[in-house]
């Protein structure tokens, strides 16, 4: 399976789900309850007031309606790779609309950098083992590369006790030893979920902290 049938199924299942969905949680095929520990987790990465935010694999935009239920005002910008859920992004949020793109950081660069760039279960949807590592992992140096402070990424995890045949699973070492070759300075949680994980990672040297 190339790249483009990968993306084609990724579209085509979330597309599903937005279309079913009652809520931004369910559009996204996930519980409330993992998608606000998530988010919870993600804002751990670092103090979002008033920098730019790049949220990779956006959806329906929920992080942003989390930062503003919390009072954290920062600027946000959402990209994902289905129209729909931008669509929906826009509807919803008409006042950031214009931060609200179709793009694929897999297929092309971004000019502009971000303070901070998040993604929160981007390509959890199972494929085959190996391409859901290496797209995966060619995602997170890219957000690496646009973050000037940080980056965080969420994934389920190999831990998990109660895995579903739809999901893909990563192994928490293999992730945390492949993201050490191109970034030196990460940080991982793996406490507030059983079956997910979080991989931090930072320009500045975690040593002069």
């Amino acid at each position: 399976m190339n790249y483009e049938n990968v993306k084609k199924k990724n579209i085509d299942y979330f597309t599903k789900t937005l279309e079913e969905s009652t809520d931004e949680h369910h559009a996204v095929a996930q519980s409330e309850l993992s998608h606000m520990k998530r988010f919870e987790k993600i804002l751990e990465l670092g103090d979002f007031t008033g920098k730019r935010l790049l949220d990779v694999g956006c959806g329906v935009a929920g992080f942003y309606k989390f930062l503003k239920e919390k009072g954290i005002a920062c600027y946000y910008s959402g990209v994902d790779i289905n129209p729909h859920m931008i669509a929906a992004a826009r509807e919803k949020y008409p006042g950031i609309k214009d931060n609200l793109l179709v793009f694929d950081i897999l297929e092309k660069q971004m000019s502009e950098t971000f303070d901070y760039v998040i993604a929160v279960g981007p390509l959890n949807l199972k494929f085959e083992s190996h391409q859901n590592m290496d797209f995966t992992l060619r995602m997170m140096k890219e957000m690496f590369r646009l973050a000037s402070i940080g980056a965080a990424i969420s994934m389920t995890s190999a831990f998990t006790r109660k895995p579903n045949n739809e999901t893909f699973y990563y192994d928490p070492a293999v992730v945390l030893s492949e993201t050490a070759k191109f970034c030196p300075n990460i940080e991982m949680d793996h406490t507030y979920l059983p079956h997910d994980f979080t991989i931090f990672c930072y320009k500045r040297d975690l040593y002069s902290r």
